[in-house]
């Protein structure tokens, strides 16, 4: 049965379905989350499951810190959900490998295929923050989002280089860096953001744009490789 509006028509057999598949997915994705809850919070606030981890998360170290500086309730956060139709979310397998800190400000979603590496460092997430699918993050050191930030997919976000380089006399020259993203950062998709990488505020980075250094203007949009700035004097709508 379809009814049909102003803006067109829907099928309820659909909206059922999308109800029904949400129910099946909460089912299964209850054993991974209640051991998730239990590993990082005591009782009284594990048991509200403010963390929901889908079945399709890999779990491979739970270490560390993980800081909720928001009141506690259900579902405030979601790792390893989504609804982006251009992925095989059958397949598609976010990662939580956790041995340093991890905080959340407020509500936030890493959708499916999101893979976390955190090594030592800290990354702090903003309120109303989301990935919408298969993005990384790796942390050596720091890497911080302000409010409001949208990443889409397939992005890369790393403060280190993952191997050493030295010079002659053996000494590193190429430590980690903080990654430090402002409020109402919209991060297009297949975007690379490296270490040393600053972003203010009110800033759209275009699609497969790479960042790194000093990027301080605000409300502009960023693209390029390197970046520039593309147009000034821009919002956007989260």
């Amino acid at each position: 049965m379809k009814h049909v509006g102003i803006t067109g028509s829907f099928n309820i057999g659909e909206l059922y379905m999308s109800i029904y598949t949400k129910i099946i997915l909460f089912i299964l994705s209850l054993p991974k989350t209640i051991y998730f809850n239990l590993k990082y919070f005591k009782l009284k606030d594990a048991i509200r499951l403010p963390v929901l981890i889908s079945h399709r998360v890999v779990l491979d170290k739970l270490k560390g810190e993980f800081i909720i500086e928001h009141p506690i309730s259900f579902g405030l956060i979601k790792i390893g959900f989504g609804g982006v139709r251009i992925f095989d979310r059958k397949y598609s397998r976010s990662v939580w490998c956790l041995n340093g800190r991890v905080i959340f400000k407020g509500r936030a979603s890493l959708g499916y295929g999101t893979k976390l590496s955190v090594f030592g460092g800290e990354v702090t997430f903003g309120r109303n923050f989301a990935i919408s699918a298969q993005t990384q993050l790796i942390c050596n050191k720091c890497i911080s989002f302000g409010d409001d930030v949208l990443i889409g997919w397939d992005c890369l976000i790393m403060d280190t280089d993952a191997h050493h380089i030295m010079n002659t006399d053996g000494k590193v020259i190429n430590e980690p860096e903080k990654i430090i993203i402002g409020n109402r950062v919209w991060i297009g998709a297949r975007c690379t953001i490296i270490k040393g990488t600053t972003v203010g505020n009110d800033v759209v980075v275009a699609t497969n744009s790479c960042m790194y250094g000093k990027n301080e203007v605000s409300n502009c949009i960023v693209g390029g490789n390197p970046v520039r700035v593309l147009k000034e004097n821009i919002t956007w709508k989260v």
